[in-house]
């Protein structure tokens, strides 16, 4: 099953000190939704701070309260500094890679790498009465309304592409290609279409969660991942990691043993 990490109190000591991001699982929305999540503030104090997203191929709905914006984003790159407030307060449903297409009806490229109003992808959703609740009863609103999306559907094959991938990824995008039984050109259409990416963008993408993965729940060594994931040598997959991680996997590990 595909579960991306999102670490951002590991990667920002500041995040750490002034936010609590807690995430959790719902069982009757899972095959849409990979979890609800939520930033509370710590202190009272509005401090500016990086709020570290790492790319894992999802599009969330999301909401931040205070500014009163509610829709869907996506990252296709880390974004290493996302501003944030550090006494407001957030809450979102991260989807699984492809659901927001099927859930909307939008290409995906609508939502991966900006901001996409909801009532834009949802007409008939009433933003004023929304944000005219208190916090948590709009934490209520909004789980309601995501299973609502949801209601009567069945996941379609590409919001299962990336839990079929993910325990072992593939080689080359060749694997992905012949997992849905379509041509290279074709695959490159239905990705932008399904998840706002190409081929090879999912699948580093699904590679390098599963390192994160792995490496987050210390399950394994940095030297053992070449044995676990696709990454035919140490020093391309310390790159990728670094890359989207701004930490090697040794200054991971490090930061966890704190």
């Amino acid at each position: 099953m595909y579960y991306p990490v999102q670490i951002p109190f590991i990667l920002n000591q500041r995040f750490a000190e002034t936010v609590r991001y807690t995430e959790e699982i719902s069982p009757l929305l899972g095959d849409f939704v990979i979890c609800f999540w939520e930033m509370a503030p710590l202190t009272k104090r509005k401090i500016e701070i990086d709020n570290v997203i790492v790319t894992d191929g999802c599009i969330d709905l999301v909401v931040e309260y205070d500014s009163r914006h509610i829709g869907y984003a996506g990252m296709s790159k880390t974004e290493f500094h996302y501003k944030i407030d550090s006494a407001a307060q957030c809450m979102g449903a991260r989807l699984k890679p492809g659901a927001f297409h099927q859930l909307t009806g939008l290409p995906a490229g609508a939502a991966m790498d900006t901001f996409l109003p909801l009532e834009t992808a949802d007409k008939a959703f009433d933003t004023d009465a929304f944000f005219a609740l208190s916090f948590e009863r709009a934490k209520v609103r909004f789980r309601e309304y995501v299973g609502t999306l949801t209601n009567d559907k069945t996941p379609d094959n590409f919001i299962l592409l990336f839990d079929a991938l993910s325990g072992s990824p593939p080689v080359t995008t060749e694997g992905v290609y012949n997992q849905l039984h379509f041509s290279s050109r074709q695959c490159q259409r239905l990705f932008a279409k399904h998840f706002g990416l190409t081929p090879q963008m999912a699948l580093c993408i699904i590679r390098f969660q599963k390192c994160l993965e792995v490496l987050a729940r210390g399950k394994a060594a940095p030297s053992d991942i070449l044995n676990i994931t696709t990454y035919y040598d140490q020093s391309h997959f310390i790159k990728d990691f670094k890359r989207n991680l701004g930490l090697t996997p040794f200054e991971l590990i490090r930061r966890y043993k704190r």
